[in-house]
């Protein structure tokens, strides 16, 4: 992991957490916060986005308001060459409704997310995949989110936001939308700093109603804020996934050591799911020591709640979108 490494400088370090903080903010707003001006910062951006160190910007939506659920699918392969996996990995991140997917190194070999609007549409889903790719697939885990939470990027300066309120996505009621807030969505999840006015001009209304829709999305909560994704592995760190097995359980306990995670700033991810792992963390790591220290750290503080772990490296993210709307 350590050839391509890219330094980042405590400035570059700043402007990407504040474009993790809210990606939708002006270079004006981020540069009066890192000390630098509009012009310094818009270079040192697309820099980064050159060198592929930003892939891309992203809205955090909860889809469950607009009656979306998340299937999470891990999957072991068998039987498979390169160019057969390439071509697996390519046909799930080809649909529309997967939002995410990693490669990963450990007891599994693939997993992904598929946000579907019914149990039935995600069957029919895995239907179709298992007729193409069945064969090479020795086993799966699949699991329905109860909720997740998408963590700011603490680790690039060290902390968290001061008094952040974290975000939680899944469960939620159903609210009543329109094909313009679908349209809306589906852009800010993919493109979250597009300017209003080319939002206008993609959905045919003015930047006006764009701009009235978008924050009564925010209102709503079903915008809960604007982020930017990572090529992890050019800046040196390593993502790993830690599946918590508790030995009783406590709501109040529980509760306390979700928000130990959501505090800690390598933790990006933290999520319950139904037929998953008793509590889910995800996190950037510089190194297997500093992911070691984490979890020796919170076995101590938690010795009452938690059994055991299991750990797994997700090396590469190929996607990520957390509006994927799609038939």
């Amino acid at each position: 992991m350590g050839e391509n490494v890219l330094e980042l400088d405590v400035k570059d370090r700043k402007i990407l957490y504040e474009l993790d903080i809210d990606a939708r903010q002006s270079l004006s707003q981020i540069g009066k916060k890192v000390g630098l001006s509009k012009e310094v910062v818009n270079y040192r951006i697309n820099k980064l986005t050159e060198d592929g160190i930003i892939r891309g910007f992203y809205a955090r939506v909860d889809a469950s308001k607009m009656g979306l659920v998340m299937f999470r699918t891990f999957l072991s392969l068998q039987n498979i060459t390169p160019e057969k996996e390439t071509e697996l990995i390519n046909y799930i991140i080809s649909q529309k409704q997967v939002g995410w997917c990693v490669k990963i190194q450990g007891n599994w070999d693939v997993n992904f997310i598929y946000w579907a609007k019914s149990t039935n549409h995600f069957f029919n889903f895995w239907k179709e995949f298992k007729k193409l790719y069945g064969n090479y697939i020795s086993n799966r885990w699949t699991s329905l989110f109860g909720w997740f939470i998408n963590l700011p990027k603490g680790f690039l300066v060290g902390k968290k936001p001061e008094s952040f309120v974290p975000f939680i996505m899944g469960g939620s009621e159903k609210i009543d939308f329109d094909e313009l807030d679908v349209k809306i969505l589906s852009i800010l999840s993919e493109h979250a700093r597009e300017p209003l006015i080319s939002i206008a001009q993609k959905t045919g209304v003015s930047d006006k109603v764009v701009s009235y829709r978008i924050k009564n999305l925010e209102k709503q909560k079903v915008i809960g804020g604007y982020g930017v994704q990572l090529d992890f592995t050019k800046i040196g760190y390593e993502y790993w996934k830690i599946h918590v097995s508790l030995k009783s359980y406590s709501e109040q306990r529980f509760n306390e050591l979700n928000n130990y995670c959501i505090q800690h700033p390598n933790i990006v991810y933290t999520d319950e799911l139904i037929g998953g792992a008793d509590l889910e963390i995800e996190g950037f790591f510089r190194n297997s020591s500093e992911l070691q220290n984490f979890m020796n750290n919170m076995r101590y503080k938690f010795n009452d709640l938690v059994r055991d772990f299991e750990i797994m490296l997700y090396y590469k993210e190929y996607k990520l979108v957390f509006f994927p709307w799609g038939e």
